[in-house]
């Protein structure tokens, strides 16, 4: 007698139950090499110009600096301090948790983190940083090297300046401070000097906020770099034609 093959059911996991899956894998799997190994990004803006373009894409290390703390001229990526920690307006939000809410007005989730953005240490703890004439004395001594750029020929006098820190006026763009870097923090920018929003404007970079260091550019895609200041003006408010660099693949960060 021949035995009567049974029919194996396969039962289908409810639809809820996968997505519960595949949310805790993320977190429980994802999130740790996010946020402790490595990260990838791309660099939107001019700031950082001619070590750094517009639409390069990175891998930056994000172990680096639970082991050593960052010193002068390293590049490093952190948590912009002046952007919002949770999305606004807070009261359409709900926390589940980390860095992921649930939006009650659109009834979807949305994964919410301070912005990243790259920028060069130029100040340590108990430095005194002044800029003068748009050159950078640290300590009272000229620190000048070939990376820092300067698009706009334009000096802004300090008296001209409308910068301010907690109401206390900082100087312009070109002649700033003195300032003296507090314990625990960092003065950082760019090395496109003249467009570069950075310490200069939004104060001092607690050491919290940094997580790593760029190291490799895998490939890179974007407009041509700017070399004055009325391009730089002009090139904003209109579509400029990227361009695939094959020079910049799988290039090492200095």
């Amino acid at each position: 007698m021949f035995k009567k093959k049974v029919k194996k059911v396969v039962r289908r996991k409810p639809s809820l139950q996968g997505w519960l899956e595949a949310l805790l894998f993320a977190f429980v799997i994802v999130m740790p090499i996010k946020n402790y190994t490595f990260q990838n990004f791309n660099i939107p803006s001019s700031s950082m110009e001619q070590t750094l373009l517009i639409g390069d894409y990175l891998i930056a290390n994000k172990l680096k600096y639970f082991f050593t703390e960052p010193h002068r001229e390293d590049i490093v990526t952190f948590k912009h301090p002046t952007d919002p920690v949770e999305p606004e307006p807070r009261e359409n939000y709900f926390k589940l948790i980390g860095p992921l809410f649930w939006d009650k007005t659109k009834w979807k989730f949305k994964w919410h983190e301070k912005k990243n953005i790259v920028k060069r240490v130029i100040g340590l703890p108990g430095d005194t940083i002044e800029l003068k004439n748009k050159k950078v004395y640290i300590n009272g001594e000229l620190f000048q090297l070939d990376y820092e750029q300067y698009i706009d020929s334009r000096i802004v006098p300090r008296d001209a300046g409308r910068i301010t820190w907690e109401d206390k006026f900082m100087g312009s763009r070109d002649n700033f401070g003195p300032v003296v870097v507090p314990e625990n923090s960092y003065f950082v920018m760019g090395d496109n000097r003249d467009v570069s929003g950075d310490s200069r404007y939004w104060g001092f970079l607690d050491r919290k906020y940094i997580t790593g260091t760029p190291v490799l550019i895998c490939f890179s895609l974007g407009k041509p770099p700017i070399k004055n200041i009325k391009t730089y003006y002009y090139n904003r408010n209109r579509r400029v034609k990227s361009e695939f660099r094959w020079n910049r693949i799988c290039k090492f960060i200095k």
